[in-house]
């Protein structure tokens, strides 16, 4: 889980497609948990005394645990982060292998984070990739509810 600062030079794609913050700051939640829409929880695969994690899945800061927790959720692997009528998908982020953010797709195509406990941004991928949180490894799709 990343313990920079964050700032604008955190995501240097926002000062080319900025993003817009839509809530205030909280630290009920993470982007794991807004991404699958849980707003009271903080997800992580650290140690549980800090952090929520499925009991039934593996409690390892790997790409794999993070796509089997959103597995659990219904969403499967897909090609890209392309809008699709119907589904609903999911960014994972990485550095060096290490999952480090998730972003959720809105209806409109665009994305939405939880900024660590700072606030909810929507945005493009553009605009979080190649910063802080490194960049998109792979996408995920649900059908809509």
């Amino acid at each position: 889980m990343p313990k920079k600062l964050l700032s604008l030079n955190s995501f240097p794609n926002s000062l080319i497609e900025p993003f817009v913050v839509t809530s205030v700051a909280t630290g009920n939640y993470n982007c794991i948990a807004w991404a699958v829409e849980d707003t009271t929880r903080f997800y992580w695969a650290g140690p549980k005394e800090f952090f929520y994690w499925l009991p039934n899945i593996q409690r390892n800061e790997t790409i794999e645990a993070f796509v089997e927790l959103f597995a659990h959720f219904g969403y499967e692997k897909c090609n890209n982060g392309l809008k699709e009528k119907g589904y609903t998908k999911i960014a994972l982020f990485a550095e060096d292998g290490i999952p480090t953010h998730a972003a959720r797709q809105l209806p409109s195509g665009l994305w939405t984070s939880k900024l660590g406990i700072l606030e909810d941004v929507r945005h493009s991928l553009y605009a979080i990739s190649d910063g802080l949180y490194g960049s998109v490894v792979l996408t995920m799709k649900r059908k809509n509810l």
